[in-house]
């Protein structure tokens, strides 16, 4: 169909201009067609929640066992049962809650091992043999200097956690100075904890001063969940080498024999050796190529003993050429 200039006509401010036999008609019927059409997207998405709500009451009703009881215990009880139906169906997963049937310490440690963790075979081992502590608390520390594989390490096993709704990650030396509202925002974190599967709660930020922080926190764990949901918990504590040498390594020993945890899993310090294996990591990550020259120069401007890897990605993609 050809249309000239002149049977152009706008249709308001801003809008863009139809032909003169569009009509007026015509075009209210297509906005209604869309408006109609995005209303029963989501009418669909209220019925499949309220379904979804309907069953897990009924599935409650008719499976769970109420004892006579008091009416606090009577709501918390069909609270628990409640969620733990409507998570199966919202998520599609059966038995989704059973945190020994979902939760595969291999099959995270395979992913982790896929991050190309640099220098830790000892501690991926370690990590693992502390993933199958099938306790319904298991507390560990990771120990070592910056930009040695730790935040790597975590965050690969919360992107792989079966529960990624129930990962909570705080950094303790934060800009807030005032411990009690730290503690308090723990204690909001471990409040919330789910009674569907696993928790997994990350302390990171944590210098070997703060070592009596575990025993605080494992105390307050204690007074709120009292066993009553599963956690794993880390307590991550960066060593820093920029100090006296030997004074680095005690600190590391005397946490890894004073902290109250299940597990102390030392990360081992970078030399050049390991960070050029980090550069070649990150090319290979980022798809660039690197000249000789600006190879050496990123491994001699970076000091290993202090940063680690951390600050490899950045150079690369300063100095790299897109493949």
């Amino acid at each position: 169909m050809n249309i000239r200039v002149q049977d152009i006509e706008d249709v308001g401010s801003g809008c863009e201009a139809v032909p003169k036999d569009f009509s007026h008609g015509s075009l209210r019927r297509l906005v209604t067609s869309e408006v109609s059409l995005d209303f029963k997207r989501r009418h669909k998405k209220k019925c499949l929640f309220f379904i979804g709500v309907v069953v897990a009451v009924i599935l409650c009703v008719f499976t769970k066992q109420f004892q006579p009881k008091s009416t606090a215990a009577l709501i918390r009880d069909f609270s628990q049962c409640y969620r733990k139906h409507y998570d199966e169906i919202f998520y599609g997963k059966r038995n989704y809650c059973d945190s020994d049937e979902w939760f595969d310490s291999g099959k995270i440690l395979k992913n982790i091992r896929e991050e190309n963790i640099i220098h830790q075979d000892r501690v991926l081992q370690q990590l693992e043999v502390a993933l199958r502590n099938g306790k319904d608390l298991n507390v560990v520390a990771l120990v070592g200097p910056v930009g040695v594989g730790k935040s790597l390490v975590l965050s690969s096993l919360a992107t792989n956690f079966p529960w990624p709704e129930n990962v909570h990650t705080y950094a303790w030396n934060t800009y807030v100075r005032d411990d009690s509202k730290k503690f308090r925002t723990l204690s909001l974190i471990l409040e919330r904890l789910s009674d569907c599967g696993c928790n997994l709660l990350i302390i990171e930020n944590l210098k070997p001063s703060d070592h009596d922080l575990v025993k605080m926190v494992n105390e307050l764990i204690q007074q709120i969940v009292n066993g009553k949901k599963r956690l794993i918990i880390f307590y991550v504590f960066n060593l820093n080498w920029m100090r006296d040498e030997h004074l680095v390594v005690e600190q590391r020993e005397f946490l890894m024999k004073s902290l109250p945890v299940n597990h102390v899993i030392s990360f081992n310090p970078f030399t050049k050796v390991e960070l050029r294996e980090c550069v070649h990591r990150e090319m290979i990550l980022e798809k660039v190529h690197l000249i000789p020259e600006d190879l050496e120069d990123i491994i001699e401007t970076i000091d290993v003993t202090h940063s680690g890897c951390k600050n490899v990605n950045a150079k690369v993609l300063m100095y790299g050429i897109r493949r």
